[in-house]
């Protein structure tokens, strides 16, 4: 028992040691679209770069699409009063709504959909997401031993932010600030960041509009051309997008039924489930000196259709210093400074090492 203890308390002493000799980062950024093309001659590629998200940090979830499932699960059932019919009527009375001001009421399984013995409810724990998200992103400032979002007090780089934002030409799309403790680059897991104008409802992930299944006509009813033109355009809609996921490696063949189902599972596992403005990984990673990663999508309206750019950088940074990562369509500004968990802010105009 008493060398368990002493294991114990040994483990317990590293591991606040280990804590004590974390390096702790304050990280502010700042994304914004160039939205002037009038002197751009680049021309971008038309298909689609996937970003695959696997293992991420998530900071923004939680912030404008929060889970309700404590709510929902603190929440009772709804009873509605009983209905009764009058001896007079055939018909029912109105019925009456549930005397509980909040209560579920989710459409529950039949008995024989059941796949368990015992009863199951189904609870839709999500809500809907947003149409846009609002470029200043912060949080509580509470420390959580993880990396998280700072409070309104933590931004820094407000004018920076204010200058750019008075410009014809920019649109910021994301001012964040959040804190971490970087590790090596093997080690380090990447935070995803998305923002701006949420165009799940009218396109699919390769910038194709959302795939509409057209009525079946009835044999009996004349021929339109207006129908058979919507058809053919559903059709070419179908095929481009195709040609967008073919373009970007994802394979297409479909052997068997259940190998198709698989196969496709497959080909959008770790894909973002959202079609956003912006949406990419930052990684920040301490290898002796500190280096940053960022691979971001943005999407941008041309015509009738969706174009995404992919931006992929890598910088070796200086901690105190401002950056700007620059790119014809892309400015990101920022700014990694020495953060102390416990007592704030550490003045420090070294490159770490």
């Amino acid at each position: 028992m008493k060398v368990r203890l002493l294991l114990t308390g040994c483990l317990l002493l590293n591991s606040l040691m280990l804590q004590a000799n974390e390096r702790w980062f304050e990280v502010e950024m700042i994304i914004f679209e160039r939205t002037a093309d009038a002197q751009l001659h680049e021309h971008f590629p038309e298909q689609v770069t996937p970003i695959r998200l696997g293992r991420n940090i998530d900071l923004v979830t939680p912030r404008v699409n929060p889970t309700i499932l404590p709510l929902v699960l603190s929440l009772d059932g709804c009873h509605p009063a009983a209905v009764s019919t009058a001896q007079s009527s055939p018909f029912t009375e109105i019925w009456q709504a549930p005397t509980q001001l909040l209560c579920h009421q989710e459409t529950q399984p039949l008995a024989w959909q059941r796949q368990s013995l015992f009863p199951e409810f189904l609870l839709n724990t999500q809500e809907p997401w947003p149409t846009r998200i609002a470029p200043r992103l912060n949080g509580s400032g509470v420390y959580t031993g993880g990396p998280y979002l700072a409070d309104s007090n933590a931004f820094a780089l407000s004018e920076v932010a204010d200058r750019l934002r008075r410009q014809r030409h920019n649109q910021i799309l994301l001012h964040t600030v959040w804190r971490q403790a970087p590790v090596t680059e093997r080690r380090a897991i990447p935070s995803r960041w998305f923002a701006g104008e949420n165009f799940s409802q009218r396109f699919d992930y390769w910038g194709q509009p959302t795939l509409t299944t057209p009525a079946m006509a009835s044999p009996l009813a004349p021929s339109s051309s207006a129908a058979q033109t919507e058809a053919m355009v559903d059709l070419l809609e179908q095929i481009e997008s195709r040609r967008q996921q073919l373009a970007a490696g994802v394979t297409l063949d479909q052997p068997s039924t259940a190998a198709s189902e698989s196969s496709v599972n497959q080909n959008q596992a770790n894909l973002p489930t959202e079609v956003w403005q912006l949406d990419g990984l930052f990684k920040l990673h301490l290898d002796h000196y500190l280096f940053v990663n960022t691979d971001f999508n943005l999407r941008r309206l041309v015509g009738d259709k969706l174009q995404s750019i992919n931006i992929k950088q890598s910088r070796r940074v200086i901690s105190g210093e401002i950056h700007y990562l620059d790119h014809p369509k892309l400015g990101i500004v920022l700014q990694i400074r020495r953060f102390s968990p416990t007592t704030g802010p550490v003045t420090d105009m070294t490159e770490a090492e």
